[in-house]
């Protein structure tokens, strides 16, 4: 897969929240996986982010995904999220 960035919808609990995301096939040490950045998320949604809900990505030609936080959330200059995640399952075509 090659890096591209698209426009999707975060959906965690009842929230559905536009995002950008930005994908990348990953390579770590058990075998190649798919992951990226979600950007533009409100800071407040750090804490149902944080609370082991389902969370999902709808990606802009309509398919959802399960996704997973890699790391500890951090926000930009204007308090919006920036997620670290890894995907689970097939990876969304660029």
């Amino acid at each position: 897969m090659s890096p591209f960035t698209s426009s999707a919808v975060l959906l965690v609990g009842s929230e559905q929240i536009p995002v950008e995301a930005e994908l990348a096939e990953l390579t770590p040490a058990g075998g190649p996986q798919w992951g990226g950045l979600l950007r533009g998320a409100p800071g407040p949604l750090a804490a149902l982010l944080q609370r082991g809900l389902d969370i999902r990505v709808r990606w802009s030609d309509g398919q959802e995904g399960t996704i997973r936080l890699a790391r500890v959330l951090r926000t930009d200059d204007q308090g919006r999220l920036i997620v670290a995640f890894l995907g689970e399952g097939t990876s969304p075509a660029g």
